[in-house]
């Protein structure tokens, strides 16, 4: 009976420790099958070089978790911030960042000062707290003079569902609030309410455009100016020249552009492209880094385990450096290479940057005044 009971205890230890080794044997097994059918991309030929790069002005970024302000990426220079950086906007002074870090929104300036803004959060939150306010993690707007910075505040609803229509979770929206943070006097104020804004910009003093849904579905520009909302231009309307915005004085709009119009609309403005050839409607052949049509680095064509097309780049948090001379290209997933490499445009060598570096830059209409204004709001042309 002893003998027995010695036996079962022993199979009973041995069935454990299958259930508790199982997932991860499976998992193990799983990568390494996957692997061999995945064939990951690389950059040809790496040679990379060390020179000195400096651009033509200082500018915000970060190495790892520090936030720094230099004219060149410098992992030696002051810490202003620890922590990371996420949905950044710098002020028009090029002396100020506004960012989200750890749940809060908060303003960093070139020495180092810091304003806590307040706590903030995402639409998309899962699970929704319905009926709970809260300030939004995205939205927020500098004002021309670098002294103010505006923001969203809202309520967890029904409508804030994700959509592919990008105007269909307003159409029942009354809950938003647009607000202000003065950074002088270090406060936050109500600016109007409701704001069932789908984009908004600044116009000169007080004045707020934004656009809004009408009753039957079309976007309206819509313009607040410290005490009443009026239309502005005609429901759907394609283009209001700025000139037109105002039937009191000339106008003078002011936006900062987020970091998806830098990729999408400034780089190809730049002629900055990823090139490759097309076969049969896939990508074919490798990757080359096009400037000015001049060919910087080459990618092979890599395959996820599906035998889809990737390669190992991203223009996402690839942009010049002040002076454009200098242009960090960001390459996360290459086999020979994870990380940005910094392309010196005149030469065509390229170095390492300390790894996870990331620069900050904001185009605004003064510094990028090719933009047009819509029914919908503001875009770069």
């Amino acid at each position: 009976m002893t003998r027995l009971r010695k036996w079962l205890v022993l199979g009973a230890g041995v069935v454990i420790l299958l259930a508790v080794s199982a997932p991860f044997v499976w998992l193990s097994f799983l990568g390494w099958l996957l692997d061999l059918h995945t064939v990951p991309s690389e950059i040809v030929d790496f040679h990379p070089s060390s020179f000195e790069a400096e651009a033509n002005s200082r500018f915000f970024y970060s190495v790892g978790n520090e936030l720094k302000y230099s004219s060149w990426i410098d992992p030696q220079a002051s810490t202003l911030f620890r922590g990371q950086v996420w949905s950044s906007l710098v002020a028009p002074d090029n002396k100020k960042i506004a960012f989200v870090s750890d749940g809060q929104l908060v303003v960093v300036s070139a020495d180092a000062k810091l304003w806590k803004v307040t706590a903030v959060n995402s639409t998309v939150r899962v699970p929704k707290p319905l009926g709970e306010q809260f300030f939004r993690d995205d939205d927020f707007q500098w004002s021309r003079d670098s002294n103010v910075l505006y923001l969203k505040k809202d309520e967890y609803h029904e409508s804030q569902e994700p959509s592919n229509d990008q105007h269909s979770r307003y159409d029942l929206v009354s809950k938003e609030e647009l607000w202000k943070y003065d950074l002088g006097a270090g406060t936050l104020q109500l600016v109007l309410k409701p704001f069932p804004a789908f984009q908004y910009f600044l116009g000169k003093g007080t004045g707020i455009y934004f656009s809004a849904v009408t009753d039957s579905g079309a976007s309206q520009l819509r313009y607040f100016d410290g005490n009443h909302v009026r239309n502005v231009a005609e429901p759907g309307a394609s283009n209001i020249p700025p000139e037109q915005l105002s039937p009191r004085f000339v106008e003078s709009p002011f936006y900062s552009f987020s970091n998806v119009d830098y990729q999408w609309k400034l780089l190809p403005s730049k002629n900055v492209e990823l090139v490759w050839d097309m076969y049969s409607g896939q990508p074919a052949g490798p990757e080359r880094l096009v400037i000015q049509g001049r060919t910087y680095l080459t990618l092979t064509r890599g395959t996820d385990w599906q035998g889809n097309v990737r390669y190992c780049s991203e223009l996402l948090r690839s942009v010049f450096l002040p002076g454009d001379r200098y242009f960090l290209f960001n390459l996360p997933s290459c086999r020979n290479y994870q990380g940005q490499l910094l392309i010196d445009t005149s030469t065509g060598k390229y170095e390492r940057v300390p790894a996870d570096s990331a620069v900050y830059l904001t185009l605004n209409t003064d510094t990028y005044p090719s933009y047009r204004i819509d029914s919908s709001g503001i875009a770069i042309k």
